[in-house]
């Protein structure tokens, strides 16, 4: 039974660690500088025929709406931004943000105790998570970049219903402010942040004793 609890515990900790990296990368990804630049790389302003502080702005405003269940009712002119669907698809996008920013205060509080029962146990956790991780996020990168559409309609096939998470990008302004180069962009970059920041805290963990 102890090899047993051993591996259960190791694969836990493991998966928390991989949780926390996962969470924080969102959270970062999440944020106005790079949310911004990703939209002036990927020329978003001009895609919806606005100013770059207009769509920073518009962009903020859906953010926050994801972070907090807003209603998704930013204005465009006179009327909203977004159609009845396009809103409705983001609830669904904001529940999911949600969930893998809080699995990634989990994951947090979980290293926390072991850090405080055990330190190895932290230092075997977040070497377990990092060589999950990075294996995960590379792969990821290379599904991206070699097939885009399939892989991202993959993602949202596994976690949205069908019919509910498509756009047309010559009338939804939803996939006009985001176009595909900024998902692109956005997709490839996560992954290589991510692989990066648990390569190093592999490294860092793997000398420490």
């Amino acid at each position: 039974m102890k090899p047993l609890r051993r591996l259960l515990r190791r694969a836990l900790l493991a998966l928390a660690a991989a949780a926390l990296a996962i969470g924080a990368t969102t959270a970062i990804f999440l944020t106005p500088p790079v949310v911004h630049l990703l939209l002036r790389v990927s020329d978003a302003p001009a895609v919806l025929g606005v100013e770059p502080a207009m769509a920073d702005a518009l962009s903020d405003a859906l953010v926050g709406d994801l972070l907090t269940d807003g209603a998704f009712d930013a204005p465009l002119g006179d009327a909203p931004l977004l159609s009845a669907g396009e809103r409705s698809h983001l609830v669904d996008v904001g529940g999911l943000l949600r969930a893998v920013l809080v699995a990634g205060l989990g994951g947090l509080l979980v290293l926390i105790l072991a850090r405080l029962r055990r330190r190895a146990w932290l230092r075997a956790a977040i070497r377990d998570g990092a060589a999950l991780i990075v294996g995960g996020a590379l792969v990821a990168a290379a599904a991206f970049t070699l097939a885009f559409d399939a892989t991202f309609s993959l993602f949202h096939g596994l976690f949205f219903a069908a019919g509910t998470w498509t756009f047309n990008p010559a009338t939804d302004r939803l996939v006009q402010l985001y176009p595909e180069s900024f998902w692109i962009l956005a997709a490839l970059l996560f992954c290589l942040a991510l692989a990066v920041i648990s390569l190093i805290s592999y490294r860092i963990t793997a000398r420490t004793r």
